[in-house]
């Protein structure tokens, strides 16, 4: 039954690019159509070195086609995700996709570079920890209970206050773990009682987490200064271009951002004196817009600081995740030295029983 109920959760997958290969197909993609290739004849190419069922998939994407589905839904059934489409659909209608699909492979090639070097940071401490965690289990069941009961036998008190201290030191796992789950839970929580609200008081609470903001604002300008330069460099003008950003539903956060600079434009304000009013981009970039208007290559600017915006979000992970194999490790050392004094105090405790 269970077979039955997830096979065509399967059947599904196997129909569409796996994560991993995702960035290396919309390369080769936009090499090809770069080279002139077709769309459908890039696709044909492609399909069978980054899909398990090529055939079924190149029999939807047939279908597709005769219906007159675009670029973006054929992108968005083969598996890459709706929140990446956005550029993709404003090419698709604006000209330049293989453009388009390099900016996007660089985007999704950095996501799949964070998170290889994440599980590579965490894979190794996690697994100590694991095996930490099972020798204190195995010593709270076997080795505490025996000296317990050697304990137990003589006088004094300073054996029965090893023992405690012994005790309490082999639940340092359990401790850990509490404290690990009680953060999970009140983050999905509060990820939870965000979602509940409208996404113009998301971004309004969004901006008021002390750490979340700094990135949150960071991935706002990032995406903003990349889709807003797209379209003006595809000759539509500012305003034209910013009421396609508030209709497209690829992503709420910044059609919920662009209405709110689109309404100031609307009353006579600047793009700059609107992204100021907006208050939450990061703090220089209404000085790379107000260059980039009095230069007369507003658009380009915009594209060179969604580049530069791209570098330094990859450069700030890499920090951050440099940070993190430390503190595990430093985890890790404590449950080594709590697994050591468990063995040596109750030993040391009853030296002068023995």
């Amino acid at each position: 039954m269970l077979f039955k109920y997830l096979q065509p959760h399967i059947d599904s997958k196997n129909r569409q690019i796996p994560k991993k290969k995702q960035a290396q197909f919309l390369h080769r993609l936009s090499s090809l159509l770069q080279e002139g290739y077709t769309f459908y004849a890039s696709l044909t190419m492609l399909l069978p070195h980054h899909v398990r069922s090529s055939e079924d998939a190149q029999d939807i994407l047939s279908a597709q086609l005769k219906n007159g589905d675009g670029v973006t839904s054929v992108l968005m059934n083969l598996g890459i995700p709706r929140n990446y489409l956005l550029s993709i659909q404003m090419a698709e209608a604006h000209g330049k996709l293989h453009q388009a699909l390099l900016v996007l492979h660089s985007h999704v090639a950095m996501v799949e570079r964070a998170k290889a070097s994440l599980k590579k940071v965490v894979m190794y401490p996690l697994f100590l920890f694991a095996m930490l965690a099972g020798l204190f289990v195995a010593f709270r069941t076997y080795f505490l209970p025996n000296m317990k009961l050697l304990a137990s036998s003589r006088q004094g008190n300073t054996s029965s206050e090893a023992m405690k201290l012994t005790s309490s030191l082999l639940h340092l796992p359990d401790v850990l773990l509490s404290i690990c789950l009680l953060v999970i839970f009140i983050a999905f929580t509060y990820r939870w009682n965000i979602r509940r609200h409208s996404f113009e008081q998301q971004v309004f609470k969004l901006q008021k987490i002390p750490l979340l903001s700094k990135w949150m604002k960071m991935f706002w300008t990032k995406s903003f200064s990349r889709e807003l330069g797209t379209l003006l460099a595809s000759g539509l003008s500012l305003q034209l271009a910013l009421n396609v950003l508030r209709q497209q539903n690829f992503q709420p956060y910044l059609q919920v951002i662009s209405e709110n600079i689109y309404s100031s434009v609307l009353v006579g304000e600047s793009l700059k004196q609107a992204v100021e009013l907006a208050d939450c981009f990061i703090d220089d970039f209404p000085t790379y817009i107000s260059h980039g208007e009095i230069s007369g290559h507003l658009a380009k600017e915009l594209l060179i600081y969604s580049d530069l915006l791209n570098e330094q979000t990859e450069i700030s992970l890499t920090k951050w995740l440099s940070f993190v194999q430390p503190v595990l490790f430093g985890v890790l050392a404590i449950c080594i030295l709590a697994a050591y004094l468990s063995i040596l105090l109750p030993v040391y405790g009853m030296i002068d029983f023995i």
